[in-house]
């Protein structure tokens, strides 16, 4: 829960009005309004997953709202990014949404950056707020995000959707996991953006309302925060799975294998790969079916991510498995290491190929 100083914020007679069915609960209340109109939330990105949030943030009655973003509207935006409509097309995006939110809250004090959030800015302008919304397609600006969030003691409310599927948690709360503890920036892992692989337009709606209810939860002071968990949702079996996160504590030694979490597991290197596929093991590739038929390491199934929690699945690894190595691929690591923290919380043993199968095609081009 934030602390703010309550003293001086008032609730007029029109936000009474405005706000009376929210009022009404208990845990919200007179104070809870007030902590509401107090916050100071920022966005880093104004796509997809900030869209819906945006819209429900600024009509509950939140007071102070940044956004940062340097893209303009453009047509394949709409089918996704519902706060923006055909005549916002080749507009930027902040001024955009900023015009949205004034109409359903004009009291809301919204600040826009038509900038990119980089190392020469991301410090001065996220120590002005209290809640991070990370709502941004790519790994470098997350990782401005974990460090300024832990260098400023900021909440980092973290969200990511690819084709059917979407994941949140709350990182950095209450000296709980960071973003780095999930994927350490040395791992090099590669941008899979919307345009690249696509995503179901109701997916970002949905990672976004969970990440504006933790946003919720936390200015108000209620309910259970997901701080150490990760929660990913899949669309295609309507199922959340919550993944504990094990912060990961990785070392090498002599032969450069690295070893991370209390189970020791291993990071095998292409290298090691080779050799084990002259010997027994289960490769597993937990990419997408359209992915794996386009290129992959031979000798390998393909066992979707989406998939790998079924009781059906996960009988068919302990079976196959049977004195051999798992070892688990995807692209590059991001995907990878959500399925063997999901084998890991069946006891199954597993290795993650270092770099993926992008190392693997750099290999043999």
């Amino acid at each position: 829960m934030l602390n703010p100083n309550l003293t001086t914020v008032t609730i007029t007679h029109n936000e009474y009005k405005l706000y009376s069915r929210q009022l009404v609960l208990k845990s919200v209340g007179t104070e809870g309004q007030k902590r509401l109109k107090s916050a100071k939330i920022l966005f880093i990105g104004a796509g997809a997953l900030a869209s819906s949030s945006l819209i429900y943030l600024a009509a509950s009655g939140i007071g102070h709202i940044g956004i940062i973003d340097k893209d303009k509207v453009v047509k394949s935006n709409l089918h996704r990014q519902i706060i923006y409509k055909h005549e916002n097309l080749d507009q930027p995006k902040v001024d955009s949404a900023k015009n949205i939110i004034k109409g359903i809250n004009d009291s809301c004090n919204v600040i826009v950056y038509n900038d990119r959030l980089s190392s020469f800015n991301y410090l001065d302008i996220i120590r002005k707020y209290d809640l991070i919304m990370d709502s941004c397609d790519n790994f470098e600006t997350r990782y401005l995000i974990d460090m300024a969030c832990y260098k400023l003691h900021k909440i980092h409310i973290y969200g990511a959707i690819q084709e059917f599927e979407g994941h949140i948690s709350v990182f950095n709360y209450k000296n709980g996991p960071r973003y780095k503890d999930i994927y350490p920036q040395y791992l090099n892992l590669e941008n899979n953006s919307c345009n690249s692989l696509g995503v179901l337009g109701i997916i970002p709606g949905v990672i976004g309302m969970l990440q504006t209810t933790e946003a919720m939860k936390i200015i108000l002071g209620i309910g259970e925060i997901l701080s150490g968990y990760l929660l990913k949702y899949n669309s295609l079996n309507t199922s959340f799975k919550k993944i504990r996160i094990n912060p990961i504590t990785w070392k090498y030694n002599s032969n450069k294998i690295s070893t991370f979490n209390s189970l020791t597991k291993k990071v095998i290197e292409l290298n090691s790969l080779t050799n084990y596929l002259e010997n027994q093991c289960l490769i597993i590739d937990v990419r997408q079916p359209a992915e794996f038929r386009s290129s992959h390491i031979p000798k390998s199934i393909n066992i979707p991510l989406i998939n790998l929690k079924s009781k059906r699945i996960l009988s068919f690894i302990r079976k196959n498995s049977i004195n051999k190595n798992i070892i688990i691929y995807c692209s590059g690591y991001a995907r990878s290491i959500l399925g063997s923290k999901i084998l890991d919380l069946y006891k199954i043993s597993n290795q993650i190929l270092l770099g993926g199968l992008n190392t693997w095609e750099k290999k043999t081009i």
